[in-house]
């Protein structure tokens, strides 16, 4: 049959209690410890699970039995009996057909009076799980102190066949090992050897497949138990799964070859895939009634652990590998003196090795984009911002407007003084004629400030349009925002520079701007083109310092060596790395601390 039941006591005592019960044809038990759940401990015959739920619903300790006819059928009838004992409650729904109204009340009484030898035989079988889950929590705790002494699996593999051995009795208990997803035996009790290929090796590794196949402990056994021919066999839809019952009479079929009456399977996991499977295989039924499913799952996570712990305790090759130099470093670093002349000398090595290996500086600063020769548009004369085009970053060409100025009130100013000076030169001629020539002389004079007056207007008048003369980039400047606005004389109003005239402004540390030479090599890369490397060289360090993240700095000129392929714009920023010259190894690595020891050294002398 299949895994044993967890009450084969009272599954027994129920067929035979109740198999003298006229009519007879379905019974089914629901057993619950304390206030847990209900467990449905047999099942033989017809059941109506329509009755299940309801009737376990109403259950109370006192409640005894109650028949009610079944609709659409003669002489048939639905009994339960409720009762509850010393830890355990019980519930029996039986289903009785064929039976006269006049000889009901004898058929309960039948049951009501073997009820309490029923209840005897639930308790003795939870008295035998506990003692179970005892005894595998013994068992558990000497396997789990054994784990961290087994230098390898084989000496895990022979623990785990000792502590078994003594606790199960098993007549054969062999453990295998999976390699990939097939089981491999590994060992064998008594000290057997484990031969290559043998009869028995094959049943015992089919065996541990079933139960890597089931995911679960296999407590198997042998022992056909034919059906109570005095109770109704089960119906249709509870027969086992066909599947399922050609892999569990293979297995059966196995441990009949292995000389064994039961059989019992425990898969150990290593986190979610199993690595072993424990096969214990007995020749009578006397003692392998003791194990129970609760024992069985215990154990199986107990040896999951075990095998977790010899792990940690024992490695693989590659993390003693690991543990082998670290092991050797602490050892360099212990308190014996042959140990810090190891550690001394091999620091030397190490020293010696980095000064001779050649390298470069290459110190890094931050690093912008400026325009060069920039021109300021400023406003000619006060007056009103007729036009502004262009904006920040847009490129000009050569006769474009930049700028234009409200140019009606000139015009104006320019044609009244025109017509001004030409009264003064009418009047001036009057003044000749007459011979007059001090009027002459008077008006002259005037006619001369007037022609001031006109020359300014004019140059007022030509500067009110102010056109690009060569291609340039806006990089300053806001007219195009106060176009309609009033400006007054000189005030800045756009500032342009040349398309390929810019230059890079570097930030170089105080550290460092002695070391450099002035015509140093170096390469930029901008944060907006992080692909296009730009070769720029040194310039002029200039001798304006700024604080910059709590390091003084000097700012430095760099020119850029080829026009590069990307659109360079004024405020870009980006990171230079400045050629500094040769050295070493050691040298690049450790120029900072050297340079703070020289001055601390300097500072205390």
């Amino acid at each position: 049959m299949a895994a044993s039941p967890e009450y084969p006591l009272f599954r027994e005592a129920l067929g035979r209690h109740l198999a003298s019960l006229q009519g007879l044809s379905g019974v089914q038990a629901f057993l619950r410890e304390g206030d847990g759940l209900w467990q449905e401990a047999a099942r033989f015959g017809k059941i109506d699970e329509a009755r299940m739920m309801p009737t376990l619903d109403a259950y109370t300790p006192d409640g005894g039995g109650a028949v009610e006819a079944i609709a659409g059928a003669q002489n048939a009838w639905a009994a339960h009996y409720m009762v509850g004992g010393a830890g355990l409650d019980l519930v029996l729904m039986l289903r009785l057909d064929g039976v006269a109204p006049a000889d009901l009340q004898s058929q309960l009484t039948l049951v009501e009076t073997r009820v309490g030898w029923l209840l005897v035989a639930a308790l003795s079988d939870r008295s035998a799980q506990l003692g179970a889950v005892a005894i595998g929590t013994e068992v558990g705790s000497q396997i789990l102190l054994d784990a961290a002494t087994a230098r390898n699996r084989r000496q895990l593999a022979d623990q785990w066949v000792a502590r078994l051995e003594k606790a199960l009795t098993p007549d054969l208990i062999a453990v295998t090992w999976l390699k990939g997803d097939k089981p491999k035996l590994q060992a064998l009790s008594g000290g057997g050897m484990v031969d290559r290929n043998s009869e028995a090796r094959s049943q015992i590794e089919a065996l541990a497949d079933h139960a890597v196949r089931a995911r679960a402990p296999q407590i198997i056994d042998v022992v056909d138990a034919e059906p109570d021919d005095k109770l109704p066999t089960a119906t249709d839809d509870q027969l086992p799964d066909p599947k399922e019952q050609i892999l569990l009479e293979d297995a059966m079929a196995r441990i009949r070859v292995l000389g064994g009456t039961r059989g019992l399977s425990l898969p150990v996991y290593g986190g979610d895939d199993p690595k072993a499977v424990i096969v214990c295989i007995w020749a009578d039924d006397t003692l392998a009634g003791d194990i129970h499913p609760e024992s069985a799952d215990l154990l199986t996570q107990v040896l999951s652990t075990s095998l977790s712990i010899q792990a940690r305790a024992f490695p693989s090759l590659w993390r003693r590998v690991g543990n082998w130099l670290w092991a050797i470093i602490r050892g360099v670093f212990g308190p014996t003196v042959w140990r810090l002349k190891l550690f001394l000398l091999l620091a030397t090595c190490l020293i010696v090795a980095l000064a001779l290996w050649p390298s470069q500086f290459q110190p890094t600063f931050s690093a912008r984009i400026e325009a060069q020769d920039r021109r300021v548009v400023s406003a000619p004369y006060d007056g009103f911002l007729a036009e502004a085009p262009f904006q920040l970053g847009d490129r000009i060409q050569p006769g474009e407007v930049i700028v234009a100025l409200e140019d009606s009130d000139l015009v104006l100013q320019l044609a009244e003084t025109q017509s001004e000076l030409s009264e003064v030169a009418s009047e001036v001629q009057a003044a000749r004629a007459q011979r007059d020539s001090a009027r002459v002389q008077s008006l002259e004079a005037q006619s001369r400030q007037i022609q001031v007056r006109l020359d300014l207007l004019q140059r007022q008048l030509d500067l009110a349009r102010f056109e690009a003369e060569a291609p340039a980039v806006v990089v300053g400047g806001d007219a195009w925002r106060r176009v309609g606005g009033r400006v007054r004389l000189g005030e800045p109003l756009l500032e342009l520079a040349a398309p390929d005239g810019f230059r890079v402004l570097v930030f170089i540390d105080e550290d460092w701007v002695a070391d450099l030479d002035a015509d140093a090599a170096g390469t930029l890369l901008l944060t907006a083109h992080p692909g296009a490397p730009i070769e720029v060289t040194l310039s002029n360090i200039t001798s304006d310092p700024q604080l910059r993240d709590g390091v003084n700095t000097f700012t430095a000129w760099m020119d850029i060596e080829e026009q590069p392929d990307v659109v360079l714009l004024d405020g870009m920023r980006g990171v230079v790395r400045v050629d500094g010259g040769e050295t070493s190894m050691l040298g690049a690595y450790t120029r900072g601390a050297a340079r703070w020891l020289r001055r601390t050294l300097w500072r205390w002398s």
